[in-house]
């Protein structure tokens, strides 16, 4: 017989979590490299190689808060807005349009891949 504290269900299933939220960033740290990056700024929305999808599904599941999204502002004008939970909507809006949505798509992603690299490194 052991003793000391039991575990319970959601002790072993907040542990899975972290164990697999660890070997997700670390599988996906390997998988990027400039190419990825580079398939990523000359097309940002595909169709991508197996390694450039794994990278853009990992992005694209990050936390909301702090995330940075596409915002119309208008028609014909995308901004990009940075979800801050207590914000008025939730949102900040830059001040810069863009009139191209393809752009304003590849400055969001530029700006995620840049914030992942500044984490693993």
């Amino acid at each position: 017989m052991t003793t000391g504290i039991q575990r319970k269900a959601s002790n072993r299933t907040e542990e899975l979590a972290q164990i697999h939220a660890r070997r997700t960033l670390e599988r996906v740290t390997a998988e990027y490299d400039e190419v990825v990056a580079a398939e990523l700024d000359a097309n940002p929305f595909g169709p991508h190689t197996d390694s450039t999808a794994r990278v853009l599904r990992y992005l694209r599941a990050l936390p909301v808060t702090g995330k940075e999204v596409l915002f119309a502002p208008s028609n014909d004008a995308w901004a990009i807005g940075k979800i801050v939970i207590g914000a008025p909507g939730n949102l900040i809006v830059e001040d810069d349009v863009f009139d191209d949505y393809t752009a304003a798509a590849r400055t969001v992603l530029r700006r995620r891949l840049a914030l992942f690299v500044d984490t693993v490194e």
